[in-house]
């Protein structure tokens, strides 16, 4: 195993560790610590050769099966006598000595008073999920140059504090407020009950990818050298695991799609948007190569469309009463986006739905963007909706970084997947075993379908719609259709 430490230079993106300076690193192997005396391990970190402090590493044998839960609290200091900023640190015993499982940040009082921020600790970490393990708190005084002094500590059990708690310290009244334990599932629980997980895919084929013929295409025709390919394989046979029947959704934009002059931004990779699903990886991957010389490259880069229709395929779901689905849209693109704002809208609309989105960038572009989207520390905010993301809905994956590497490749897709669901699980109060509902009536593709048909009943062509999708016309696009169907049925159909 190895730790390594950073300085966190830039809070704004934690994840890049390009841009936070490096401290030192540990390594050590698992039994190491297992045979440490009293299971502690004090290590040296350090960075090319020097040391830069020493990391503690304590080891436990975990036996009994831990939940996911989450224990709440607030933490005042009323009256306090100190003017500078003070924290607290939460540790746990292990039966022989106490641990920090908790540090909150340096405040200063205000009328008198320190508010600390609310928390969020897992249970499992805090007391093993048994709230009669002996807990400690420990009063300090902040002091910049990390020399910070103790002021006071205090044991006390998580079941003592559960109805509130006061405690008169030298330094001021410790108040214990809004004290909870938060139930939740986990993911894994969530499968096993039968939520039904459905993957879809969509794939950039705008002219930055270069035309297919050219040697350095990301969609060469020479599949050993695809990208594309690459990624579709790797990353679609990791999710595709996960998915409940396994027939996928394929998406295109970004492309002319045949006998159009448009560049369309939502196409059904195989012909038919009211039909778009293929059968596994493998299905995805022969429609893909089949189809792929029959695009005409152009752009610009739009994930809106796509995007939009995907929570409206989510949206349906909930709304007909099939709230044990959730739904994970996977974007292979080589660039940066176009329609930022209006794909800011859409993942904002998408974050209140059983939604997650994993955008895989191929090549060697700036996927600076991304990080916006990959929303980790700040929430997305749609100036259009004039509201905030409810949720992270969005991981951003470069391929070429875990190319090499299929467990670390695995890892960071998967990396915010679980939360993801559990969170909207929890958020919406749906249970582990909750049945799966069933639709009386036409089904999202059918219904899209009768929509377009719709559309042009009233003028009369209606009849010539349906003639057209009954004879098999490729109805890649709907929108590219409609307008190719104003300009003659017997003109398309002699086509």
């Amino acid at each position: 195993m190895r730790f390594e430490v950073y300085d966190a230079d830039d809070k704004k993106d934690l994840r890049n560790l390009k841009k936070q300076e490096f401290i030192g690193a540990a390594e050590f192997a698992l039994h190491e610590a297992i045979r440490a005396k009293d299971q502690i391990l004090r290590l040296p970190l350090v960075d090319k050769g020097k040391s830069n402090g020493t990391i503690i590493l304590h080891a436990e044998e975990v036996k009994e099966k831990l939940s996911s839960n989450l224990a709440h609290m607030t933490i005042e200091c009323y009256g306090a006598v100190k003017n500078s900023p003070m924290f607290y640190r939460l540790l746990r015993s292990d039966g022989n000595s106490f641990f920090p499982v908790y540090q909150s940040e340096a405040c200063r009082r205000r009328n008198g008073n320190i508010k600390w921020h609310k928390v969020k600790i897992p249970t499992a970490g805090l007391f093993r999920d048994d709230q009669s393990k002996p807990l400690r708190i420990e009063l300090y005084e902040y002091f910049s140059n990390g020399n910070h002094k103790l002021l006071e500590t205090r044991d006390f059990q998580f079941v003592s504090i559960i109805d509130g708690f006061k405690w008169e310290s030298k330094v001021g009244v410790i108040v214990f407020k809004d004290v909870s334990v938060e139930k939740r599932a986990s993911f894994l629980e969530y499968l096993f009950g039968g939520c039904q997980i459905s993957l879809a895919i969509a794939i950039d084929f705008t002219a930055s990818n270069n035309d297919p013929d050219m040697p350095n295409s990301l969609h060469s025709t020479n599949l050993q050298k695809n990208q594309y390919v690459q990624a579709i394989r790797a990353i679609g046979d990791i999710l595709q695991e996960y998915d409940s029947d396994k027939n996928i959704p394929v998406f295109g934009f970004g492309a002319k799609v045949p006998g159009f002059k448009s560049a369309s931004h939502c196409f059904a990779l195989n012909g038919n948007i009211f039909a778009p699903e293929v059968h596994t990886i493998d299905g995805v991957l022969n429609t893909y190569t089949k189809n792929l010389t029959k695009l005409h490259f152009s752009g610009p880069t739009n994930f809106s469309e796509v995007i939009r229709y995907f929570g409206d395929f989510a949206y349906w779901h909930v709304s007909n009463g099939l709230l044990f689905n959730y739904f994970v849209l996977l974007i292979i693109t080589d660039g940066q986006i176009t329609d930022m704002e209006y794909t800011i809208d859409e993942i904002v609309r998408c974050s209140g739905l059983p939604v997650s989105i994993i955008i895989t960038g191929v090549g060697d572009e700036d996927f600076r963007q991304m990080d916006r989207l990959d929303a980790d520390t700040n929430p997305l905010y749609s100036k259009r909706l004039e509201k905030y993301a409810v949720r992270d809905i969005v991981q951003f994956v470069p391929f070429n970084k875990f190319a090499g590497n299929p467990q670390e490749l695995a890892r960071e897709t998967l990396a915010e997947l679980p939360k993801q669901l559990v969170d909207y699980m929890t958020a919406m109060k749906i249970p582990t075993t909750a049945l799966p509902g069933m639709v009386n009536g036409p089904d999202f593709y059918t219904l899209r379908q009768n929509e377009f048909i719709g559309r042009f009943a009233n003028s009369g062509m209606g009849d010539n719609a349906t003639q057209l999708i009954r004879v098999g016309f490729p109805v890649m696009d709907i929108e590219a259709f409609a307008n190719a169907l104003k300009f003659g049925y017997q003109n398309i159909l002699h086509c």
